[in-house]
Parts: structure tokens; sequence; C-alpha cells
């Protein structure tokens, strides 16, 4: 009986260690797919600019709905929140679940600040200053997933195998 439950505990061990590492790995790629789909928001509102004197908030509520930080941010607007207001809280509230990291973050609060408070050649050079650093964080964090996702699974797999060791 109690090597059966020992037996039991060390399967539980080795999959909860498993699926942390897995936990791990899968926020790597988030970060990647969500610095993807800011840059397709980037490039359509580029378009929108470029073509159409829209305001932003309708910029993003057309294109912003990938990112729960967009959607959020224009929530906000429609309650009567500035826009400046808004997509900083929305940025410091949903976009570490939309699987940003820190710097990223920091980058949007930073690109926040500037969008739409200029005429339309600052706004175009704006958002191509800002895809460029986007697009570098975009490299950044693919050299990261594809070093490390492997890494953080085997981790969690060996961790859950070690900790069944020492309980046996």
């Amino acid at each position: 009986m109690i090597c059966l439950l020992k037996l039991t505990g060390s399967l539980l061990l080795i999959f909860a260690g498993t699926l942390l590492g897995f936990t791990e790995s899968r926020k790597l790629t988030v970060r990647v797919e969500s610095l993807e789909s800011f840059l397709r928001f980037l490039s359509a509102a580029k378009t929108e600019v470029r073509y159409s004197a829209v305001p932003v908030v309708q910029i993003v509520a057309r294109h912003g709905r990938e990112l729960s930080f967009l959607r959020e941010c224009v929530k906000r607007c429609g309650q009567g929140e500035g826009f400046a207001d808004a997509w900083k809280r929305a940025a410091l509230n949903s976009g570490k679940g939309d699987g940003f990291a820190a710097h990223d973050i920091e980058l949007l609060l930073s690109f926040g600040e500037g969008f739409g408070a200029s005429d339309t050649d600052g706004q175009l050079s704006h958002m191509e200053l800002f895809s460029g650093l986007f697009g570098t964080n975009l490299k950044s964090a693919r050299e990261d997933r594809n070093r490390k996702s492997k890494l953080y699974l085997m981790l969690g797999v060996f961790a859950g195998l070690f900790s069944a060791l020492m309980l046996c």
C-alpha cells in the first residue's frame, strides 16, 4: 500500500514538474505572439493614419482586437477617460496578461504618450520608430524562445524526477 502511495506521489511530482516547465516555456511563446500582434496593429494604424484623419480611439477600436490591453483601452475611452490615461492604465493592468515583459510594457507606455499627440507626419515617424523598437524586442523574444523553451521544459521534467527520487 505504501509503495502504491509513493508511486502515485512520484508520478504526480513528475507531472507537476513537467507542467511547470511547460508553463514557463509557453510564456516565451505568448510573448512572441503578443509582440507580433502589436506589430500588426502598428502596421494597420500607420496605414489608417496615413490615409484618413480618424481619432486614435477609433484606430485602436478597429485594429486592436487581438490584444486585451487594446480592448481595455477602448473600453476605458468609451467610459469617458482620456486616451493617454486609458492607454497607460490598460497597458499597466493588462499588458502582463497579454504576455509582455516589463521592458515591453515600458515601450508600450512610451508609445502611448506620443500616439495621437502630433500631426500626421509626426505620427507616422512615431509609429515607424516604435515599429523598429518592437521589432528588436520581437527578434530578442524569438531568440529567447528558441534557446530557452526546451530548457524550461526539460528543467521541469528533471525537477519532477528529482523530487520523485527524493520521495522514494
